[in-house]
């Protein structure tokens, strides 16, 4: 489950690592132009301001936006 702070906070990052807007939950990650080095720019701004360590592979696994916000709101701590 995720709450929508960890949702706006992630949407916000990618759109900042993207310079895409608008982003929405349904948009498929590599259709807004992730690559390598927006995986490691996302990683380390989602790790600073949302305390959630996961490994790159999860950030190549996520399809979606939403399936990045699930990844994310998993790895915070509780």
């Amino acid at each position: 489950m995720t709450d929508g702070v960890t949702q706006e906070e992630v949407l916000k990052i990618v759109r900042e690592v993207l310079d895409v807007d608008p982003v929405r939950p349904e948009d498929d990650l590599f259709d807004l132009g992730f690559t390598s080095l927006a995986i490691v720019k996302t990683a380390a701004r989602v790790s600073e301001r949302l305390d959630a360590d996961l490994p790159l592979s999860a950030y190549f696994d996520a399809a979606t936006v939403a399936d990045l916000v699930a990844a994310v709101a998993a790895a915070r701590p509780r």
